[in-house]
């Protein structure tokens, strides 16, 4: 089997899991509080040349100038281990265009978020999580809601890129349904052009098959703002018939026992007590 092979196997595996899954459970009627006017916004702007950088145009379009500005110039570091307060201020002083320090994609959706809400659009970290409590990995990009369209898009800080029918930018939710019935559907990189995505396709398969991994559910902040929220006022958006919690402690057991790691037990006793906000597919419905 060759490599493209592979990552077509894999691609098509994982659909099939979404294919399985197509229902969302109902949840609470939350919606994500979208916060514009922090203090440190203005510092944001004053520091960085975002706004220069977005220029002029609608949401998506300035959004996504942001997004591949910023992918090269934040080195990737999958082990990092998130000691940096998790806002764009500080994450960017520790490492944006130093290539002796990286940040991993959590963060650096974090950056590309209070970014494009320092520039007042509705921009949100989404958790793309996967279906396996045996998989210890799982991806985050931003969503924009982009007012002309009238729609949520995707953008991955991480490829500098977005998501594409051939036509529209989609979001992770869009994504995941064109995953599930095996419609065209591509990451769009640097320079490239979604007009031909059979063929896009084929050229970004070992991007592709990973987004169909680590879109079987998601979570979002219940407040979008400078820095985190608790951890407890995370959202998420789930099949029908997902627990969540059930899924959280399997994973910390399973990397308990196969590294003989003691500091998880601290993990698996706050997630029995916390508390899982399950919510509807409601938040890619116009916010404004």
């Amino acid at each position: 089997m060759t490599q493209n092979e592979m990552y077509t196997y894999l691609l098509e595996t994982f659909s099939g899991v979404l294919f399985n899954a197509p229902m969302f459970a109902t949840g609470e009627p939350v919606q994500i509080e979208y916060v514009f006017d922090c203090p440190e916004f203005q510092q944001l702007r004053e520091q960085y040349p975002i706004e220069r950088v977005a220029g002029k145009g609608g949401d998506f379009e300035r959004a996504l100038r942001m997004c591949r500005w910023l992918a090269p110039r934040l080195k990737h570091e999958s082990n990092y281990d998130n000691h940096i307060p998790c806002n764009s201020l500080a994450l960017l002083e520790y490492c944006f265009e130093k290539s002796d320090v990286g940040i991993n994609c959590l963060n650096k959706a974090k950056i590309l978020a209070e970014c494009c809400l320092a520039i007042g659009i509705y921009a949100r970290r989404v958790g793309q999580m996967p279906c396996s409590p045996y998989d210890g990995d799982n991806h985050v990009v931003a969503e924009i809601y982009d007012r002309r369209r009238k729609k949520w898009i995707a953008l991955d800080p991480t490829y500098g890129s977005y998501f594409s029918d051939g036509v529209n930018p989609l979001s992770c939710l869009e994504l995941r349904r064109a995953f599930a019935e095996r419609l065209p559907v591509s990451a769009v990189l640097n320079r490239q052009n979604p007009a031909n995505i059979r063929e896009l396709q084929k050229r970004n398969a070992s991007v592709n098959w990973y987004y169909a991994k680590n879109s079987y559910y998601f979570f979002f902040d219940l407040v979008s703002t400078f820095g985190v929220p608790k951890e407890s006022d995370a959202l998420y958006v789930v099949p029908k018939g997902f627990d969540v919690r059930r899924q959280r402690l399997k994973w910390l057991e399973f990397w308990k026992a196969k590294y003989n790691d003691m500091d998880m037990e601290e993990r698996i006793a706050k997630t029995k007590e916390q508390t899982f906000h399950i919510t509807s597919v409601a938040l890619w419905d116009d916010p404004i």
